[in-house]
Parts: C-alpha cells; structure tokens; sequence
C-alpha cells in the first residue's frame, strides 16, 4: 500500500497541496490503512477507489484544499444516457411492484408493506466508539457512503470514531453520506 501513499503524495505536490498538509494527509492515510489491516478490513473497503490520483485529489477536494474540478465533457455526454434510462428502469419497476402489490394487499388503505420507501431507506447504526476501518465496513453494509475528518477531542480515545452525523437510530436513504468524526492521534 506505501505504492499508493506515495503517488497520493505526488498528485498532492501536483495539485499545489502545501507540503505540510500533504504530510499529514498521507501520514493520516498510512495510519488508516494500518488500521484497517489490523482490523482485518480489505484496504479497497477504506480506499473505494483504486486510482490514487483520483483518491488524492477527490480527499484534498473535500479538505477545500484544491478547487473541485468538473469531470471532462466527454465522460459527461456519455453518461446521461444511462442516468436517463436508469430513471426510467427505476421507474417502470416501481409502478410494476406497486400493482402487484396492490392486487395482493387486497386493497387494504396506506401505503403497501415493502413499498419503495422501505426499499431505499435504512437506518443508521451506532458507529460512535468504533474503529474507522469497522465503522466504515458496517456503513457500508448498510449502503452508505463514508466521509471521515480528524478532530481533536480531549478525553476521547485517539483513533475511534467520537461524533457522526446523520445521527444513530435516523432513518435515511441509502447512497446518503455518513460523516465520522475521529478522533486524532497526538
């Protein structure tokens, strides 16, 4: 993994990432990947991106380091179609589920049992005093994204997650964006 470190290190020079904070990004980053090999957490379940630069730049985008930069027109006019048809897919399922649904429910009032809205939605579990590696694998599972900052908080254990938002026991759609608060090392 020092291989991916190291080319984050150089998209971070490349991207005019100031040498400190790259530093401690990578720093941040080897120390996650430690983690997560201690926790038996495969490194793409952390990563979820296999191109480091891509990884390096997306990481310094959300620290509001480097301005986020739009992908190329190109990938853009490709992609429509599919979001388009997607839609539609989506779509047309749901309308064939709620018919089959309605004929088997016997026309009972309220929405269905397993209607579309228990479909995309889950709850969000307590992630707070977990490792990030664990707490990120069980986000997953549940079909959330991940996005995690370093704090500092005085009395908490150095390493562990402290905060989270959306909050523990909020029902939110799938695909949403935790955010894990951890802990910092000193």
């Amino acid at each position: 993994m020092s291989a991916f470190v190291e080319e984050c290190r150089r998209e971070w020079k490349r991207l005019g990432v100031p040498d400190l904070l790259a530093e401690e990004m990578a720093t941040d980053l080897e120390a996650d990947l430690a983690e997560a090999r201690e926790d038996g957490v495969a490194a793409e379940e952390i990563l979820g991106e296999s191109d480091p630069r891509r990884f390096a730049a997306a990481w310094a985008c959300e620290r509001g380091l480097v301005p986020e930069q739009p992908p190329p027109a190109r990938e853009r006019r490709r992609r429509w179609p599919w979001v388009v048809g997607a839609i539609v897919l989506l779509w047309l399922l749901l309308a064939v589920a709620g018919v089959v649904l309605s004929m088997v429910g016997g026309g009972s009032s309220g929405p269905p049992r397993g209607s579309a809205a228990v479909l995309v939605a889950a709850r969000v579990a307590d992630l707070v005093g977990l490792k990030p590696a664990h707490a990120s694998a069980v986000a997953r599972r549940r079909g959330f994204a991940v996005h995690l900052e370093r704090v500092r908080r005085h009395g908490a254990a150095p390493g562990t997650i402290v905060a989270q938002s959306p909050p523990s026991g909020a029902t939110v759609p799938r695909g949403t964006t935790l955010t894990l608060r951890i802990a910092r090392r000193r």
